[in-house]
């Protein structure tokens, strides 16, 4: 078994030959390129101040992956890399024929990295993969016939090229849309032979002439939709920031009209017009648009795209749809003080997972603070949206006893408000979710719950008997109908003989109850019974959150508000997961 390195920070650099196994290249064409390009990284990153003998590099034939030492300063490969890159292709272009020339794509991007003697093991090689695969990042070097294409992550072109570069302005925001992926990175070119700014005019067919824009002014500049953000981000990616507060569907299709379309062809204003036509209760104002669209994909000769994304979309955005905040806290396995915080904002009810957002290492009594950010920041994004929203915090068995409800935001603001006034707040098993050979019976408890929640029962646990480990487990086993469990007491940091919790994730149980500081059991199981009666598993976490609201008012609630504060809900969703190699990150 291979032994693994501890996490280290270091600057990711992916490359990749363009269509090295282009049918036009002999074998003799890729012999050469995959000799040039040995050749040209090594000079190139040399010539940039990066020894190439201190970076840790894997070749993937027609590409590598380098891992340049964190002591390099990184605004070199923003600034100095694509320059000594361009040269190089040059010098190599020149010298080859046309089968045997070189376009690169090189990807940048930082995070932590394990090594072995079997390889690398990282989310942020992974993600460095997805947007070097970036489909616009290839259109456009097709496109442009540009000798390099530089595609920066959002956090790379945050952190180091916004900063510190010299022309942060020559990069431009593209779509990353790869697999399992939805995000946004920074693209670069270099060495363009042509200009696509300046296109044959008989070419390309103007997007929308003056005065066709001015058609949808009446009917959109008073219009009232739910969810505009949500019809934004499906029009046009994940690269468009949100619409301002109090914007009209007029001023969102303005902005959209200088929104270049993405490889498809399909202009986002038109997909813009299409999914508002579906959010118009008014006949007549949804024919309207319905036409105009219809015009224009004629005009543009793109009737057969239209009808292909009118069948993608033919049903209205619900507008109660709940929206949902990820957040992950677990130990970033160097320093026992620190702690990776991640997280996965959901900006579109029907995409899961989310991008995930940049990650942070804090200290355990700063986590409460930047949870605090993310909310802030979510609230920013989701500012025009209707519907409701849902805090998720997942954390390791280690973790699992942080009072998480009972966390505020807006400290700021010197008047903390607690997030159980605006959220449903649950944890989730981090365990449990890297442990896929959990999840067939997870998956069942929970099919069963969301079926018939009347029906699903709760199981109060006694006391563990030392000589009886496998009690719960075999209790359990007898109650297919049963869907939560009440801890006798608050999980130990470590699993022991007889855990009470462990039984619970191996039964696939999707709640969890316990209270932190132990409680009179007869006290916690009156909540409980409140929570859940009359089917109340089905929306548990709505019914933990009112307890909750109500225990700060003037006269709470007939529970002891004490009891009510330190009770924990595990509420874990199935068909809510993430990446399991993000998560190993």
């Amino acid at each position: 078994m291979p032994l693994y390195s501890e996490a280290l920070y270091r600057s990711v650099v992916l490359v990749d030959v363009a269509r090295f196994t282009d049918a036009r290249r002999t074998f003799h064409d890729q012999v050469a390129v995959h000799r040039s390009l040995t050749q040209l990284l090594e000079q190139a990153f040399d010539e940039s101040g990066i020894e190439w003998g201190s970076c840790d590099v894997e070749d993937r034939g027609d590409g590598k992956i380098i891992l340049v030492p964190p002591d390099v300063p990184q605004v070199r490969l923003a600034d100095h890399l694509g320059h000594r890159l361009l040269a190089g292709l040059r010098r190599h272009n020149a010298v080859h024929s046309d089968a045997a020339a070189m376009q690169l794509r090189v990807a940048l991007h930082a995070g932590h990295v394990r090594l072995s003697s079997n390889g690398k093991v990282s989310p942020a090689i992974n993600f460095a993969a997805r947007i070097l695969d970036a489909p616009d990042a290839k259109a456009w070097l097709a496109q442009t016939r540009s000798a390099l294409a530089l595609i920066a992550s959002e956090e790379f072109f945050r952190d180091v090229i916004q900063h510190e570069a010299a022309e942060p302005e020559s990069f431009q925001q593209i779509s990353v849309v790869v697999k399992e992926t939805s995000a946004v990175a920074w693209l670069r070119l270099l060495g363009a032979a042509i200009r696509v700014s300046e296109p044959e005019p008989e070419e390309v067919l103007e997007l929308l002439p003056p005065g066709v824009l001015e058609e949808l002014r009446d009917p959109l500049d008073e219009l009232v939709v739910s969810q505009l953000p949500t019809l934004l981000h499906r029009a046009a990616g994940p690269g468009v920031p949100p619409p301002p507060p109090g914007s009209t569907p007029w001023g969102v299709l303005e902005h959209l009209a200088d929104v270049n379309a993405g490889p498809d062809g399909f202009p986002p204003a038109l997909a813009f017009v299409e999914l508002l036509a579906r959010q118009v209760g008014d006949r007549a104002v949804r024919a309207k648009l319905e036409g105009w669209s219809s015009a224009q994909a004629r005009r543009l000769q793109l009737d057969a795209e239209l009808a292909e994304f009118r069948a993608a979309h033919a049903d209205p955005v619900v507008a109660d749809t709940r929206l949902h905040l990820m957040i992950v806290i677990q130990h970033d396995g160097i320093d026992p003080e620190l702690f990776v915080l991640s997280h996965w904002r959901q900006d579109d009810p029907e995409e899961w997972p989310p991008a995930r957002g940049r990650s942070r290492t804090v200290r355990v009594h700063e986590i409460e603070r930047h949870v605090d950010e993310l909310v802030v920041e979510a609230e920013r994004a989701w500012r025009g949206h209707s519907g409701a929203v849902a805090l998720e915090v997942v954390l390791p068995r280690a973790l699992l006893n942080l009072p998480v409800h009972q966390w505020h935001k807006e400290h700021d603001s010197g008047i903390p408000r607690p997030l159980c006034m605006d959220y449903p707040i649950v944890v989730r098993s981090l365990e449990r979710m890297m442990s896929d050979h959990w999840h067939r019976v997870w998956n069942l408890r929970w099919q069963m719950m969301r079926e018939d929640p009347r029906s699903a029962e709760v199981h109060y646990a006694s006391t563990a008997n030392p000589d009886s480990p496998h009690a719960i487990e075999a209790a359990l086993g007898q109650q297919p109908q049963c869907a939560a469990i009440v801890l006798a007491a608050a999980p130990s940091r470590e699993p022991s003989r007889g855990d009470q919790l462990m039984s619970a994730l191996r039964a696939g149980l999707p709640a969890v109850f316990w209270h932190r500081t132990d409680a009179e059991p007869e006290r916690v199981r009156e909540i409980v019974e409140r929570l859940v009666e009359e089917g109340g598993l089905g929306e548990l976490p709505t019914r933990t959150q009112a307890v909750r609201r109500d225990a700060h008012l003037d006269s709470p609630a007939r529970f002891d508000v004490k009891v009510v504060q330190e009770l924990v809900v595990m509420w874990d969703d199935p068909a809510r997961l993430v990446n399991p190699e993000e998560l190993a990150g």
